[in-house]
């Protein structure tokens, strides 16, 4: 009973904080999203509708795909939300600041929606089973329906917290993926819940066990310096895992905690981890691998 406590108390601190003065949601979005031009929209996604905020400027040119973190996932250590739709959108506020031409932020399935739009939305999709197949499955179509959209060949994928192990999950799914950079990213669920000593996330996928499937991906996982939910280490276990080293990178931001900081910093960490740049990174990294 005290592990079950303690890992809903972790939960709601994965939930996005509740610090904002709007009362309502979707009007917190309509002021992050309109000065950066995202408009809103909404996909058919397998059994869910997926809602997103999107800016497709050049057609063509490649695809920035923000995948937004848990939510208000519990309201209590007890009581699970009605709603899982996040106070406190991060991921959406790193979308408005990316200046790329082509830009996309996916809410989670059941975020910004209500019960009529997505009959089939339950506790359990923002729950135990946030990263069941299905969720997965769903945001992967909506991925595809938006690169078509904006007639992009290549994706580049970006997760906040859960959004992370998310993006991780979907890459091992696709072939277009050019580059994977998660913010406070949970993706090692059985290193998480080994640090917090409770129960393992039975119902989710686990992005580590497709980390070896994925690790010729030029990958950059950020995490903040005093994030007590998911630290580093969390990151560091995922890339042992990964085995391939060369094209996987894990970088600490100061001051930093689990969502508190990170657009202070953002435009400078996607200027340090430009394509380019990644890429670099990627090819010295599995050159020195190759002559060892």
């Amino acid at each position: 009973m005290i592990k079950l406590v303690y890992f809903l108390t972790i939960i709601i601190l994965l939930s996005a904080c509740s610090n904002t003065l709007w009362t309502s949601d979707i009007q917190l979005a309509n002021t992050i999203s309109e000065p950066a031009r995202l408009k809103s929209n909404t996909y058919k996604a397998g059994q869910f509708i997926v809602h997103s905020r999107e800016r497709f400027d050049k057609p063509g040119e490649d695809l920035s795909i923000y995948l937004e973190g848990d939510g208000l996932a519990w309201v209590s250590r007890t009581e699970p939300s009605r709603d899982p739709t996040p106070d406190n959108p991060i991921g959406l506020k790193l979308t408005a600041l990316d200046r790329a031409p082509n830009v996309i932020w996916i809410a989670r399935p059941c975020q910004y929606t209500n019960v009529t739009e997505n009959p089939f939305c339950k506790q359990y999709y923002w729950t135990i089973g946030r990263l069941s197949p299905e969720i997965v499955a769903s945001v992967d179509l909506a991925i595809t329906a938006a690169k078509l959209s904006a007639k992009s060949n290549k994706i580049h994928l970006i997760g906040y917290s859960g959004g992370g192990g998310l993006a991780i999950l979907i890459a091992a799914r696709r072939n277009d993926v050019a580059t994977i950079r998660t913010v406070a990213g949970n993706i090692d669920h059985e290193a998480f819940t080994s640090f917090h000593r409770v129960t393992p996330m039975s119902q989710s996928m686990d992005p580590a066990t497709v980390a070896r499937s994925i690790n010729t991906i030029p990958q950059w996982h950020f995490y903040g310096e005093n994030d007590k939910v998911v630290p580093k280490l969390i990151g560091e276990s995922y890339l042992r895992k990964a085995g391939l080293k060369g094209c996987t990178q894990i970088q600490v931001i100061t001051g930093v905690s689990h969502d508190r900081g990170w657009e202070s910093h953002w435009l400078r960490l996607l200027q340090e981890t430009s394509q380019d740049r990644i890429n670099k990174s990627c090819y010295e990294g599995l050159r020195k691998l190759i002559n060892s």
